[in-house]
């Protein structure tokens, strides 16, 4: 089974409450020719935008770290790289 960026979405949003705003986007074509790009598995390179009240307090690795669980089956089917941006409301500028 493929990965794919809507698979990828309603993980992420089945851990964020109403306070969040999310995007998830597939980069995996600016990445082709680069390891870990492979179309047979689907989305390979994503980037994860996310603006959420819970990350308050949270240093960036510890906001890395919880994002990276949500993905941890994407990892293990092949999902290479993600590009983060993980704020609050209070720092996001660009969602």
């Amino acid at each position: 089974m493929q990965i794919n960026i809507e698979a990828i979405a309603n993980t992420v949003k089945s851990h964020l409450d109403e306070s969040a705003v999310f995007q998830v986007v597939d980069e995996s074509e600016q990445h082709r020719g680069h390891k870990g790009h492979n179309p047979k598995i689907g989305v390979t390179h994503i980037a994860l935008n996310i603006a959420w009240d819970a990350f308050e307090g949270l240093t960036l690795l510890e906001r890395q770290r919880l994002a990276n669980a949500w993905l941890d089956g994407f990892f293990k089917q092949g999902l290479h790289a993600v590009r983060y941006s993980l704020k609050t409301p209070d720092e996001n500028i660009f969602l």
